[in-house]
């Protein structure tokens, strides 16, 4: 369950990226809770604490910035004050000053009184009729405990984890770039950077998360928000073929496909290393041979083996296929596009920028394997969900 602050907190970040109120509620169940009580309650506690505007686009004011920033107690007292001055009937405004000094005094209440308690249960004032230690602090009947300093955030298997509670002010400059998933976690995928880097400077971004790691972050997080290139290193064997078609070929075997996934261009394939002995087998079965191709090197260097293939001339069968004109016309020329992609389940297209290597079918369907721009790695697309939005030669 959210404290009072962090759902006051979550009602005005809601407000601030332009969620009406007719859908708040949406916003607190996708962060896996429920609004307790009503929104209308909140939204009264929020207006009469000066925290948003009356007008029917709720908007934070110039104090929320300022609130976040007081101390838990400090935050409470407004809440509270703002709690006893809410009700337009003076009656009601009485019985809830009155029960405050019940609650205080230890005296019984009334059945009035008493339909007032689920307010100062939801602030943390009250539980089971009786007030609670923080309740005493907030009527000053105890002393302010010692502040428990934040602990610092991590970063996690491509996840933000915030310790609750947090840091209120830093958490606020926070979600202007980055929405939690639940309370206090905040996904670090690719497309979730996306979207943040779009809504401010990505510099903004880092240093707000080097604030709250306390620690510089992971040269592949920066790099990620930087939209800087990756270079990705692998081991194994690179195998070129004298043409497209004898790769096209050989992949309609279930076996050599799963072999012949790591896909460079038309006419290059990188084999891993631990597969390499296993798919040079099948290949001579099949009458094909590997030979080394090395490159002039100085005697000194450290030379990797490439491998083509040498096989005597024989026809390849004639394909029923019919692949998009633009589409092949970039793979000859081994340059990008953009495309729109459907994916399934999609609501609308995706744009993808795509370095087309190979087209084959399968099952009926024809393929397009690709190095994906947008998403940094190889992709399948299937062509009858590729839509071109407009062609430009090449």
């Amino acid at each position: 369950m959210l404290t009072p602050t962090h759902y006051v907190f979550t009602l005005l970040n809601a407000f601030r990226h332009g969620i009406p109120a007719s859908q708040i509620w949406r916003e607190f169940q996708r962060i896996g809770t429920c609004l307790k009580p009503r929104l209308s309650f909140w939204l009264s506690l929020c207006i009469q604490a000066h925290l948003i505007t009356e007008t029917p686009a709720h908007v934070p004011t110039s104090l929320t910035k300022r609130w976040i920033s007081w101390s838990s107690e400090s935050q409470t007292i407004h809440l509270l004050e703002a709690w006893q001055t809410c009700p337009h009937n003076p009656k009601d405004r009485a019985t809830r000053r009155r029960l405050l000094k019940r609650l205080a005094s230890g005296l019984p209440m009334n059945t009035r009184e008493r339909r007032e308690l689920p307010g100062l249960e939801s602030l943390g004032i009250c539980a089971n009729g009786g007030l609670t230690d923080w309740g005493r602090v907030a009527l000053g009947l105890f002393p302010a405990p010692t502040p428990i300093p934040p602990l610092a955030w991590r970063v996690e298997n491509h996840r933000l984890i915030v310790p609750l509670p947090a840091d209120w002010a830093l958490l606020w400059e926070l979600e202007r770039f980055l929405a939690p998933e639940t309370p206090g976690n905040y996904p670090l995928n690719a497309a979730n950077l996306r979207e943040a880097v779009q809504r401010g400077p990505a510099e903004e971004l880092i240093a707000i998360l080097e604030r709250g790691t306390a620690s510089p972050l992971p040269p592949e997080l920066r790099a990620a928000i930087l939209n800087q290139p990756v270079l990705n290193m692998t081991e194994g064997t690179v195998l070129e073929f004298s043409n497209p078609e004898e790769l096209k070929q050989l992949r309609r075997s279930a076996v050599l496909r799963e072999h012949f996934n790591h896909i460079l261009s038309s006419r290059h394939v990188l084999v891993d290393a631990g597969n390499e002995p296993r798919l040079i087998e099948l290949l001579e079965r099949r009458g094909i041979y590997a030979r080394p191709l090395v490159e002039s090197i100085l005697e000194e260097d450290n030379p990797r083996p490439r491998a083509y293939f040498h096989q005597s001339p024989a026809p390849l069968p004639e394909e029923d296929v019919r692949p998009q004109i633009v589409l092949a016309e970039y793979l000859r020329l081994q340059q990008a596009l953009d495309i729109l992609y459907h994916a399934p389940g999609g609501v609308r297209p995706e744009p993808r920028r795509i370095t087309p290597l190979l087209m084959e079918e399968r099952g009926g369907q024809m393929y397009i394997i690709a190095y994906c721009h947008t998403r940094r790695a190889q992709r399948t697309f299937r062509l009858d969900r590729i839509e071109i939005p407009g062609r430009k030669d090449p």
